[in-house]
């Protein structure tokens, strides 16, 4: 679930984030580390 309201990005381009935020944030920091070697 999400607090953000994706009503308009669902209407106009018929796309929802599906990743819960956890998970996203996780997966980005492990992104953000490999890619500038931190």
């Amino acid at each position: 679930e999400t607090r953000a309201d994706v009503t308009d990005l669902r209407r106009d381009v018929g796309f929802a984030p599906a990743t819960p935020l956890d998970e996203g944030i996780r997966r980005f920091v492990a992104w953000y580390r490999d890619y500038h070697g931190a």
